[in-house]
């Protein structure tokens, strides 16, 4: 990795703990864009509410993605002004701005056909297939995601084995034959990658595990 990359990340690793409203919302998001650019995951997408971003000033946040060499697409989104919060900010990231409007279409589209299809329709799992491949989750990963989803609309799984599988691993369901595969081509470069060039939130992370996995 170049240096000025590594110098980039540990500064914007700084940044992000001390000026988070949530350290810990901000370690978690770190590792997707840490995912981006040691090659993982093709894109990225990241949400902060308008609390965590209080102290944040969002202008540094996007030249710290420069510095990256990342590109990105910005969404202010309203929500329901009843309630908190009332907006969050969403980036969708890569290295190139191409594939980050790719998230962004095919999260768009996913969105668009909710409102016409079924949620286990073959239009929509073809989506959720895209939208996983751009996430760089592996495919077994994927398989497992669109076989849970139709259980539980199905009310094929109890409770206690959703939270079971939310609780195991920190960036997205792991599937139940293939995880141990799953965790090496994924998580664990991640994780070595994050313990290396932005260690406060990899310690964040590592001491808030909990039954998750780390290292």
């Amino acid at each position: 990795m170049d240096i000025e990359v590594k110098s980039a990340l540990e500064l914007f690793d700084r940044f992000l703990v001390n000026s988070c409203a949530r350290p810990f919302v901000a370690a978690d998001r770190l590792s997707c864009i840490v995912g981006v650019v040691i090659g993982i995951k093709p894109a990225c997408v990241i949400d902060f509410t308008e609390f965590d971003t209080e102290n944040m000033d969002l202008n540094v946040f996007e030249r710290f993605l420069e510095s990256l060499g990342l590109k990105f697409i910005y969404e202010k989104t309203e929500l329901n002004p009843k309630f908190e919060p009332k907006f969050t900010h969403t980036y969708f990231i890569s290295k190139k701005k191409e594939i980050a409007q790719m998230l962004v279409d095919a999260e768009q589209e996913l969105y668009d056909h909710f409102d016409t299809d079924e949620p286990n329709s073959p239009v929509i799992k073809v989506i959720h297939r895209k939208i996983g491949r751009l996430l760089g989750y592996p495919e077994t990963a994927t398989d497992w995601f669109l076989i849970r989803t139709e259980k539980m609309d199905l009310g094929e799984m109890d409770d206690d084995e959703v939270y079971k599988d939310l609780q195991n691993y920190y960036h997205f369901i792991h599937s139940r034959n293939n995880a141990d595969e799953e965790f090496e081509e994924y998580d664990q470069p991640i994780h070595e990658a994050m313990e290396k060039y932005t260690p406060l939130s990899a310690e964040l992370l590592r001491e808030n595990a909990g039954t998750r996995r780390w290292l």
